[in-house]
């Protein structure tokens, strides 16, 4: 087979150039061929992909969610899938760690080896034109990533977020934005929205498992006695499963986010910032065709 392998040169630690040899040199002792692709911007890579397609067997990404994020939107805007290996390497791999690939090199390139692909779901909005590989957020989870820069992550990792999170539990930020979906339609507060394609946040699972569905946790109409809650997400990633009046979990297959306030309302998608509200947001189940590890159940995707 004939490879592209993608990564961004100046992402994480800077070593991905030399991942990538590495992998080249490991395919080519098993017989295949491969070549390096890269960007200057997320708007080239994109482009650049979506022409892969059309040119190789196959697609290796080195990164975290934000670098899948940027093939699984080529792929949709090319309407057109190869399969694809992953090599974590990112601040942010849930995606990764939901579908048990290994995050030690040799390890996770032998999977791609293997050849057992897996075809797994993914979400999907801008009418099917920006991609959702593990994560969507609004609100003050948002509000908290924008502000941190690729610097502090690189400094300080995960930290970073309990640490800005606590800022802004004081600053009481709220968006009132309608919420529709199969068999849900409100219209509420929200101080924190978050929407996810597995069942991992930060590497912690915190929903049971569910297939063939977004899982949706939203945090809305607090009072100030219970900001608790909101600092318990902050600091454990992890929403208590419990009725209560400030939470709702959804499991929907499409949601629409409508704003009912003038000042816009960004959303945060796989660790980047990601467009404006309104948002209509599908699961395209099965949609992405990856290297994975063979279970009992490969047609689930959960």
């Amino acid at each position: 087979m004939h490879y592209a392998i993608f990564y961004n040169p100046t992402a994480g630690r800077g070593n991905n150039e030399d991942t990538a040899k590495k992998i080249a040199t490991k395919l080519k002792a098993a017989g295949h061929t491969s070549e390096p692709l890269t960007a200057p911007n997320p708007k080239k890579a994109v482009e650049k992909i979506c022409q892969a397609v059309t040119e190789y067997d196959g697609l290796i990404s080195i990164g975290g969610d934000g670098t899948l994020n940027l093939v699984a939107t080529a792929f949709l805007q090319a309407k057109k899938t190869i399969p694809l290996g992953i090599i974590p390497g990112g601040t942010i791999n849930n995606f990764a760690k939901r579908w048990q690939i290994p995050h030690d090199l040799d390890a996770a390139v032998n999977l791609i080896l293997d050849q057992h692909l897996k075809q797994v779901g993914i979400g999907a909005c801008q009418d099917r034109q920006k991609a959702i590989v593990s994560s969507l957020t609004f609100g003050s989870l948002a509000d908290i990533s924008n502000q941190v820069r690729q610097s502090e992550k690189r400094k300080f990792g995960l930290l970073i977020y309990p640490l800005k999170g606590i800022k802004q539990i004081s600053q009481k930020a709220s968006y009132k934005v309608q919420v529709q979906t199969e068999d849900f339609n409100e219209k509420i507060k929200v101080w924190i929205f978050l929407l996810t394609t597995t069942h991992l946040v930060g590497g912690i699972d915190y929903v049971p498992s569910s297939p063939h569905a977004f899982h949706v946790s939203i945090l809305h109409n607090m009072r100030l006695g219970k900001l608790f809650q909101l600092l318990f997400f902050v600091l454990t990633g992890n929403l208590r499963q419990k009725k209560a009046h400030t939470l709702t979990y959804l499991k929907p297959k499409k949601i629409k986010l409508t704003p009912l306030e003038k000042k816009q309302i960004y959303s945060r998608i796989d660790g980047d910032k990601g467009p404006v509200l309104p948002l209509t947001i599908e699961f395209l189940d099965g949609f992405l065709p990856i290297y994975a590890k063979k279970t009992q159940d490969d047609t689930s995707s959960k």
